[in-house]
Order: C-alpha cells, then structure tokens, then sequence
C-alpha cells in the first residue's frame, strides 16, 4: 500500500459537498477476513465489568456502564438490535483496539492517516474504535448530529484564508458485508447536512421514513469517509444478512477534547506497546 496520498479534486470537492466520500475496493480479501476475525475477538470477551476494566474496552453503554459494576448492562440488559438472536454476543464494542489487535491495520494504514490529516487541517489522533454489528431483520438506528445546531467537537470547517479543510471529527467506516442493496441496511445520510443552517424537519428516527436520507450503497473492503458533522446512520436491514462494520475516528491533535463517555484521553500500556510505530496517532498531546 503506498504511503503517500493526496485527495483527489473532485474528491476534495464531493466531501466539501456531499459530507462524505467512498474509497471502493481499498481492503482486500485477507484484511477483510482478519478485520472480522478481530470482531469476533471482541465479542468472546465476557461481558462483564471486571473482565472490560482489566482490558481497557468499554460498553457501547459507555461511561455509565464502566463507572457503576452493577449497571444492568452487565447483566445482559442490551439495545435489542446490538444483540445476537442465536449467540447472544454483543452488536458493539468501544475502544476495540484495546481488546484485539487485528485491527491495526486501520491504525498503520498510510491512506486513512493521509485522508484524515487532510480533513483535519493538520496532525490527528484516533479518538475511538468500535465494530458495528447488527443481523437482520432489524431496525436501523437514528439519524443524528448536522450543521445545526452547531457542535464545537464534531462540526465541518474549510478554512479559507489557508485553503484547506478544518473538520474537528472525521470517521472511516470500513465494510466488511455486503451492503450494495438496501434491503442489507447499507450507511444513511443527508448529503450537504454537514453544513446545514436548519435542524432537519423530517423524521430523525428512522432513515427509511426520512425523504432527506439517501443509501451510500458499498461493498467488502470499501471504506467511507464522512463528517461526523453530517447527518447519518444506517437504513433497516430487512433480510436476513448479518450487517458488519468497523467505525474509526479521527480529531485534530491541536486543542483534543476527549470526553470521558465516548473519547479516550489515552490508550493503555499494552496498546502502546503493541503499536509503539503510531505513538503519534494514539498519544498526540496537541499543544500544551
């Protein structure tokens, strides 16, 4: 993979745009297999407080949940479209670099960091990773955040006097199912929503019933880059495929504002030794 990569000008211009591009084809086979590999990792680890601590994961019930041993989550208590019907294992888990080193290739990945260094105007930290899972039939999940109201910790900026782009939080989604058609529940957005001056006036519960929300149709292996300032989600899957995905995000290391619900101030031991090549990713103090 090469280890240089600029944005293309009708992909600057499409993200400008739309709030998100598609790399198609940019994993293969072997990193698709040991990107699911790594999710089935995650999910063997028991879901309990003492055994999530110890590794530093998190619940996707997140701050709550790891702050209280007793939190119903614990107990099984779970969004019932983040669970397994057969298996039972968990939908979600937060801070996955910290239970699996299989997705490190994310974390090495020269184009990704590239991308994202672009989009942020400068150096950037991996703030969170996590997998989505979802099997179908099941709902799809609500369409969130857009321009307005404005949020300082995940809005759209181009920066005009520098000419270049200042987004405060970017995410790659990679795919790993099948998601070319709708009824398998592909990405949900609202192109241009990143920079809206309006809330949406549409249902916000459900992309399939919002008149706004368009599928972003892709394959295995494919990547999309989007503004977490965009209005997103994922459509229903209404068959009966299991829908994976592997979400990683990406701030500016200036300024970091890691809120202790969602962000990590910083990755523990074994992660950093593990990937002590892309301290800079995982550590990045920014100014002081």
């Amino acid at each position: 993979m090469s280890t240089t990569y600029e944005l293309s000008a009708e992909q600057k211009y499409r993200f400008d745009l739309q709030g998100y591009i598609v790399l198609e084809g940019h994993y293969d086979a072997s990193a698709i297999e040991e990107l699911h590999a790594g999710i089935d990792e995650l999910q063997a680890i028991p879901v309990e407080h003492e055994a999530y601590s110890k590794l530093g994961v998190a619940s996707y019930a997140r701050a709550a949940a790891m702050n209280d041993p007793q939190h119903p989550v614990w107990n099984g208590d779970h969004r019932i479209d983040r669970v397994h019907p057969e298996t039972g294992t968990v939908g979600r888990v937060d801070h996955a670099l910290c239970g699996t080193d299989k997705f490190d290739l994310i974390v090495r990945d020269p184009i990704l960091k590239a991308i994202h260094t672009t989009l942020a105007g400068g150096d950037v930290f991996i703030s969170a990773t996590y997998f989505i899972e979802k099997v179908g039939p099941v709902k799809g999940g609500g369409l969130h955040n857009g321009g307005f109201p404005f949020d300082r910790d995940i809005y759209y900026a181009y920066d005009h006097t520098n000419q270049r782009f200042a987004c405060s939080s970017t995410k790659s989604v990679v795919i790993l199912s099948d998601m070319t058609k709708i009824e398998s529940g592909p990405f949900a957005a609202i192109p241009g929503s990143h920079k809206a001056n309006f809330a949406c006036p549409f249902d916000m519960s459900d992309a399939s019933e919002n008149p706004m929300a368009v599928p972003v149709f892709a394959a295995p292996g494919d990547v999309i880059i989007f503004s977490e300032g965009m209005t997103h989600n994922a459509f229903p899957v209404t068959d009966h495929s299991t829908r994976r995905s592997v979400f990683f995000c990406y701030m500016p290391a200036i300024g970091r504002n890691n809120l202790p619900d969602h962000r990590m101030s910083i990755y523990p031991d074994h992660v950093l030794e593990r990937l002590p090549d892309q301290a800079e990713l995982l550590t990045s103090p920014g100014y002081i």
